[in-house]
Formats: structure tokens, C-alpha cells, sequence
């Protein structure tokens, strides 16, 4: 049977359910009984690795990480619950978290569904008119036994290559597409040098930062408040960035961390955090709510990305239909500005 894979929604619903079987009374080997009645089959499969790995004396953290995916720092925020004796706390926490996350993934997607449908759009009508339209009228546009103009030429000169070796193009731009995922999979060196390019475009490069800096402040005020020491919670956290360039930036500043300074000094020593992380963190470690604060980091970062993604979208949406209507036009003038010679030869 092929395992099932769950996502963010219905891990976030997972742990709803065991928080709310828990608070109410129920022992965790009932709660997790409870919850495998009533998922679904191919979920089920997982859950009973979980129960069993439970009765065998395993923490539910464990069975949590080995059988349904959760990411390494909410392993450890449930962990640390199982010890203390506030698993229902931290399981709310840890769904919250899911739940932001999952609401960011989708508020990126959504904003890019147009540029993309555009894009697309684009591409295919260009290529329609470049092998059906064009090859039609190059012969006519060649006997016309004019010098025709240079965007004529052109045209034609893209028209005819992408007749004869776009299935050869298509084929290499596959391959080295392929190439690319797999080195960017196996190979770190690879993977750090397309990230760190990445991170210094304009625009999707700040998206990025922000988008790794809120799981960050949510992941390690989540692990603070539920009572993990601040250089675990830190450690913890940040070796787990997916962002190679951000987490070697946070990692230098690990042993800083262990030598008992505070985090806000960190923030507000590096220059590719928001300004405003490292003030919001000193009043937390100032008021004692260090983990409340950077969960409302975490809150004002990802507001910051849905302003951004709103200009981003409301930017490249009039740009991206020039860029259509240019293709075309250049494309129509091409075909026209021949025809348009001949009748100025005809009529003297």
C-alpha cells in the first residue's frame, strides 16, 4: 500500500483533533483511537503507526516526525509538552503555525495564478503564430523582391529556426531543466549558489527572505513559549531553515546565542531582517513574552508579504500585458510594413 502523504491542512486538522480529545480528558491512547475512527482510510495506515508507536513507549512527538511529516521544530514543540505536561497547549501552537504557514503558501500562490495564465498566454499565441501564421507568409513576403525591413527579417529568421530545431530546443531546455532539479536536490554547493542568487533579485528575493524569517519568528516563539530553552529553541530552528544563505547567516550567530546574549541583538545586527524585528524582540526579552513577541513578529512579516505580493501582482499585470501586446504588434507589423512598401512602389 503507498503510504499516504499528508499536508498542511490536514495535519493542522490532526492536531486539532488530538488537542481537543486531550483537553477534554481523554488519555492519549484514547485520543489517538478517537482519531483514527473517524479519518479516512488511507490516513488511517499512518495513525496506527502512530498509536502503535505510542504503546510502545515512544514519545507521540516521534511517531509524529517518523509517520505524518511534521517539520523537526514542531517535533521538538510537542516533545517539549510531553515532558512538561502541556501537550494540548502545544499542539494548538504547533497547528497555528501549520495554519499561518498553509495561509501564506496559499496568499503566494493565489497572486501568481494571473502573472502566470498571462505568461502562458503569451507563449502559446506567440509559437501559434510563429508555425502557423508566419511559415504561411514568408514565401509571399520573399517574392515580393523587395529589401525587406530588418523587424521583417527578423521575424522570419525566428519563424524558420523555430521550424526546423524547436523540437530540438524543447529537448535540450528539458534536459537542462532536469539537470538543474536534480543538482539543486543532491548537490549543497549547487543549491547554495541558486538560493544566494535568488535572495538578491529585487523582488522575489526580499518575498523569499520574509517568507523564511516568518517561519523562523513563529517556529522559535512557538518552542519559547511552551518553556524550551532559548539556545535549543535557536538551534533547533535554525538548522532547519530551508533557505541556505539566511540559515548560514543565523548560524554564525549560534555561538553568540549560547554565550547568553540576546536575540534582539542578533536581529538588529544583520541587514537582511526588517527593521523592526529586532525592537519588537528587545521588548519582548525586556517584558519577559519573548515567544508572544516573536509569534507578532511573525503576524506583522506576513501582512508585510501580502502588501508586497499586492504591489508585486499590480506591477507586472499592466507590464506583463505590454509585453503581450508588443509581441503581437511587432509580429502584425512585420507582416504589414512589406505589404506596405510594395503599395508605395505600386502606385509610382
Amino acid at each position: 500500500m503507498i503510504k499516504y502523504t499528508w499536508n498542511r491542512r490536514n495535519t493542522a486538522l490532526l492536531l486539532e483533533h488530538l488537542e481537543m480529545y486531550i483537553s477534554a480528558g481523554m488519555t492519549l491512547h484514547d485520543a489517538l483511537k478517537a482519531v483514527i475512527s473517524a479519518s479516512s482510510i488511507k490516513q488511517q495506515q499512518s495513525l496506527r503507526l502512530v498509536s502503535a508507536s505510542v504503546e510502545q513507549g515512544h514519545l507521540l512527538s516521534k511517531g509524529l516526525a517518523q509517520h505524518i511529516g511534521l517539520i523537526p521544530a514542531l517535533v521538538g514543540l510537542v516533545e517539549h509538552a510531553e515532558y512538561s505536561g502541556t501537550l494540548p497547549k502545544s499542539l494548538g501552537l504547533a497547528r497555528m503555525i501549520i495554519e499561518r504557514e498553509d495561509m501564506l503558501v496559499r496568499t503566494c500562490v493565489s497572486a501568481l495564478i494571473y502573472p502566470t495564465v498571462i505568461a502562458l498566454f503569451a507563449l502559446v499565441l506567440t509559437l501559434g503564430l510563429m508555425q502557423g501564421v508566419i511559415p504561411q507568409i514568408i514565401p509571399m513576403l520573399k517574392s515580393l523582391r523587395i529589401d525587406l525591413p530588418l523587424l521583417t527579417r527578423a521575424v522570419i529568421y525566428v519563424s524558420e529556426h523555430i521550424m526546423k530545431y524547436g523540437i530540438h530546443m524543447l529537448i535540450v531546455i528539458s534536459v537542462t531543466f532536469a539537470i538543474c532539479i536534480l543538482l539543486y536536490k543532491k548537490i549543497y554547493l549547487f543549491r547554495f549558489m541558486v538560493q544566494s542568487i535568488f535572495v538578491r533579485s529585487p523582488i522575489i528575493g526580499r518575498l523569499a527572505r520574509l517568507y523564511s524569517l516568518s517561519l523562523l519568528s513563529r517556529s522559535l516563539g512557538g518552542l519559547i513559549s511552551s518553556g524550551t530553552q532559548i539556545t535549543d529553541a535557536y538551534e533547533r530552528v535554525i538548522g532547519k531553515l530551508r533557505l541556505i544563505p539566511l540559515r548560514r547567516h543565523f548560524l554564525l550567530q549560534l555561538e553568540v546565542v549560547q554565550r547568553g546574549s540576546p536575540l534582539s541583538r542578533i536581529f538588529l545586527s544583520l541587514n537582511d531582517v526588517p527593521t523592526y524585528m529586532g525592537p519588537l524582540v528587545s521588548a519582548g526579552e525586556i517584558s519577559g513574552t519573548l515567544g508572544h513577541s516573536l509569534i507578532r513578529v511573525a503576524d506583522i512579516i506576513d501582512r508585510d508579504i501580502e502588501h508586497s505580493l499586492k504591489r508585486f501582482t499590480s506591477l507586472i499585470e499592466p507590464i506583463m500585458m505590454i509585453g503581450v501586446g508588443s509581441v503581437i504588434g511587432a509580429i502584425a507589423l512585420s507582416i504589414m510594413m512589406p505589404i506596405y512598401e510594395v503599395s508605395k512602389i505600386l502606385q509610382h
